[in-house]
């Protein structure tokens, strides 16, 4: 279902406390949790049934999506795999701080010296900034494929014109 911008908790703890199964995937992004999906929430309703009308009265549902009267399923193998990978998405211990230099350690950008430039919507993707002809260039990798830049450690290399 989709929810008024910003209401997405309100309205899963008014569904909840209406009895409604709801769930509302979320990541953490810095000290705040955030929606995974802003404006939209899942809801476990029988397709005529009165939990089908108490969703469509409760405060802060703007509709129920689907097609005419008639809500669209997502399976349940779907959310079962959603909560799995939003609970296990963040690799503990592992912070960088912007400005931090890091290598890439995997995918086509793999060996190259790059700047920590944020973590990006808790989706265990990071940005970098890597030197490109000459030029300071954002790129998008996962969290996974930076490493830290120990002091005095030789790192990768720079992409330039010959490389």
């Amino acid at each position: 279902m989709r929810s008024k911008p910003k209401k997405e908790a309100t309205t899963a703890l008014l569904l909840g406390q209406g009895g409604i199964e709801v769930y509302l995937p979320q990541v953490v992004t810095g000290e705040r949790r955030e929606p995974f999906f802003p404006g939209y929430l899942f809801c476990r309703v029988e397709a005529a049934s009165a939990q089908l009308s108490r969703v469509h009265y409760t405060p802060g549902v703007v509709s129920v999506l689907g097609y005419g009267d008639e809500p669209s399923p997502v399976p349940d193998a779907l959310i079962t795999a959603l909560q799995r990978r939003l609970s296990g998405k963040r690799e503990p211990g592992i912070r960088y701080q912007v400005g931090e230099r890091v290598v890439i350690t995997g995918g086509p950008l793999k060996g190259i010296d790059a700047v920590f430039a944020g973590h990006l919507s808790g989706n265990g993707r990071v940005a970098v900034l890597i030197e490109l002809l000459k030029r300071t260039c954002r790129a998008e990798v996962t969290v996974s494929q930076v490493r830290r830049v120990v002091q005095g450690q030789a790192g990768g290399k720079v992409l330039n014109a010959v490389s």
